[in-house]
């Protein structure tokens, strides 16, 4: 029977189901392209395309996406809509229960709905309360300061810094810790258990990214019973958990009161991260606003309101449908269905926004829904709101700031995880140029020889001493080809009466090594460019371990990386009172593959505290690297190069004493790993010994 166009029903069928797969296939390849690089950098113009293609879009899996603001505002605060609960897993995911990490969420407020959701969202937000806030205002503003004050010091020594990973990632757990008196030093492992839980609000997180987030649930749980065990030696006797925990009496809040703070502190970090730090690099990208912000101080709320609008950390928020219903143009939705509401693409919507695509802090104040409405509306709002209001002038005063390279984002659609931002001083015009010739980027500078010292390396010669001094040593662990380069040239071209090389790095900390980000997106678009930066330090190492003279590391400050690789191999090691000693930007997250890094770590420092920096992040001191072996000696931090250079004197003479402790220490190194059936590793830290005994007598139950 033909339709009133005369074509047949037939036809008419055939053709409305190949624009429904033209439809999909460009639906899904818009999706994917927001799990890339350029799409992270950029997701506003794959949200375009999705609005232009209705008020609606039917995405691949059957769920709805909707990225108008009144739609949007609607599914997220409409009586008619839930998040997605524990029921409507179980009814359509039973396996869900084995994953402890999206049970975290589904006994904390942010994945309840009524009844339940009033008791839990009540039971935290004592901690946020408009009087709390008031109250912490001047320690948070001081933690701000203390902050900026640590990235200006790097700045300072190195040239460079990543704003992202040295305050957008630490200061609001930083914050977080005042409000809930937590220890400081736990920011590290708070900050990674977080960042392997928030994989849970994502889309459809991987089965790997699954896996990280389970586990942090695990580590949170260990953690989480040694916070309340009694008595609590990890809080303070004010600590607002503590009272808390003493004056909370509801059993149902009680009950699921770990799971409650573990998602606040993941959620809270995931915001403001990606708020402040994109908030900057929006800033440094468009001086005449950061002009603005400068000359109208009174103003500062209502443009961080912009910022947050246009940033919109949370990109986007999923509900179902309590019952059948309808989106804005009168499409059907079915009880239990799955609709995404877009807020980031709702708050560059045209038909809300003037210009929605500018950023502009003098556009009047509105309310967005960048961090909600409704019941589930950000609890952590007004921490956030302090946080930027606080750090974003204060920036702008006290740097002229550029940014030194691309962006990092991570890969999730739910969060715009903003996670490096590596910025540099704006250079002034130079009032002459430059004296000498430029030094090639992998040379090595012999001190008398040239008058730059520019190099990545710098070579001197003390009688039979070698002095290898890094240049150019980045406090932030970055990606360095060109020292690695010039320091294979160095041992590789030894003199043969060089009796001993001290190797040591200016600045303020001795790493070289890759950054995390950049690692694994060099390993994803570039494996040859990957495996040849793995096989570069492997030489590296390799060459420094099987140096025919006697080999000293004078270490300071941070000691990551390879610069960790190169202490582990050297035969004499003297550290500063400060130094720190970390493995995971080296071997974290990253396809290691075949690596020498890591089989020397694992060789030298033994397996099992490998696993526990593998898994936690912890750092050992200086004391603690001396009990252990790493280093020989501990000195004052303004004495380590002295020291250092003394001793190699010494062995150069052929100091038979000198040589006598070297060997001995280093027949003390585990090489072989200890054995895993006796327990737990000596060189794990207390905190880690408490946690995996914790873990172990879990999996055990």
């Amino acid at each position: 029977m033909p339709d009133h166009t005369g074509r047949s029903r037939k036809t008419t069928d055939a053709v409305a189901a190949s624009s429904d797969r033209e439809s999909r296939r460009r639906v899904t390849k818009l999706i994917r392209h927001l799990s890339t690089p350029e799409g992270r950098a950029d997701p506003h113009a794959v949200y375009d395309e999705l609005r232009a293609m209705g008020p609606a879009v039917r995405m691949p899996w059957g769920a709805w996406m909707v990225t108008s603001h009144g739609a949007s505002h609607e599914v997220l605060s409409g009586s008619g809509w839930r998040t997605v609960d524990a029921a409507w897993r179980t009814a359509r995911q039973p396996t869900w229960v084995q994953h402890p990490g999206l049970k975290f969420l589904h006994d904390s407020a942010l994945g309840t709905n009524p009844p339940g959701h009033a008791g839990l969202r009540r039971s935290l937000g004592s901690f946020v309360s408009p009087q709390s806030v008031a109250d912490l205002t001047p320690q948070i503003v001081q933690t701000v300061h203390e902050y900026l004050d640590r990235f200006d010091a790097v700045l300072r020594a190195d040239g460079e810094a990543d704003f992202g990973a040295l305050v957008g990632d630490r200061l609001p757990m930083a914050v977080l810790c005042i409000v809930l008196g937590l220890p400081r030093e736990d920011i590290p492992l708070l900050c990674e258990m977080s960042r392997m839980l928030s994989n849970v609000h994502d889309l459809a997180p991987s089965k790997a990214r699954m896996v990280q987030a389970d586990r942090a649930g695990k580590l949170w749980n260990a953690y989480w019973e040694q916070l309340v065990a009694q008595p609590r030696p990890r809080l303070p006797e004010d600590s607002p958990l503590g009272e808390w925990l003493d004056t909370e009496t509801d059993p149902a809040v009680r009950a699921v009161a770990g799971s409650q703070l573990n998602v606040m502190i993941e959620a809270g970090l995931e915001t403001t991260t990606s708020l402040l730090s994109d908030g900057v690099v929006q800033l440094l990208r468009r001086p005449d606003q950061a002009t603005w912000m400068l000359e109208h101080p009174e103003a500062v709320h209502g443009a961080v309101e912009e910022l947050v609008r246009f940033v919109s950390p949370v990109q986007l928020m999923t509900r179902y449908a309590a019952q059948d219903t309808e989106l804005p143009g009168g499409i059907p939705v079915t009880a239990g269905q799955i609709v995404h509401a877009v807020v980031a693409a709702a708050n560059h919507d045209p038909d809300a926004y003037d210009s929605p695509h500018d950023l502009n802090l003098s556009r009047p104040p509105r309310r967005n829904l960048a961090f909600g409405v409704g019941m589930h509306y950000c609890l952590g709002a007004p921490l956030a709101r302090l946080e930027a209001t606080t750090l974003f002038p204060e920036v702008l005063q006290r740097f002229d700031l550029e940014l030194a390279g691309p962006v990092g984002y991570d890969e999730t659609l739910a969060f715009r995880g903003t996670r490096s931002v590596p910025v540099r001083r704006r250079p002034r015009p130079a009032a002459t140029a430059g004296a000498g010739a430029a030094v090639g980027a992998g040379a090595a500078v012999v001190a008398g020889e040239s008058a730059s010292a520019a190099g990545p390396v710098v070579v001197d010669r003390e009688d039979a001493v070698l002095v290898v001094t890094l240049t150019r040593p980045d406090g932030d662990n970055r990606l360095d080809r060109a020292t690695l380069t010039a320091l294979g040239d160095v041992l590789t071209t030894l003199p043969d009466d060089v009796a001993a090389v001290v190797l040591r790095a200016e600045g303020r900390h001795f790493c070289i090594g890759g950054d995390l980000d950049e690692l694994a997106q060099l390993a994803t678009n570039d494996p040859d460019g990957y495996r040849n930066l793995v096989e570069l330090s492997d030489e590296v190492l390799r060459a420094w371990r099987t140096c025919p003279a006697v080999t000293v590391a004078a270490l300071h400050g941070n000691v990551a990386g390879t610069g960790l690789g190169l202490a582990v191999a050297s035969d004499l090691r003297v550290a500063a009172e400060d130094a720190r000693f970390r493995a995971p930007e080296t071997v974290v997250s990253i396809p290691v593959g075949p690596s020498e890094v890591l089989d020397r770590l694992v060789a030298e420092i033994g397996s099992g505290w490998t696993r526990a920096m593998l898994l936690l992040g912890d750092a050992l001191n200086a004391q603690e690297a001396l009990e252990g072996g790493l280093v020989q000696s501990v000195v004052p931090t303004e004495n380590v190069w002295a020291e250092a250079k003394r001793l190699a004197r010494r062995i150069a003479r052929r100091d038979r004493e000198a040589i006598r402790v070297t060997k001995q220490t280093m027949a003390r190194l585990p090489h072989d790993g200890p054995d895993p059936t006796e327990g737990t590793d000596v060189w794990e830290a207390p905190l880690a010994q408490a946690l995996r005994r914790r873990i172990t007598l879990g999996n055990a139950r």
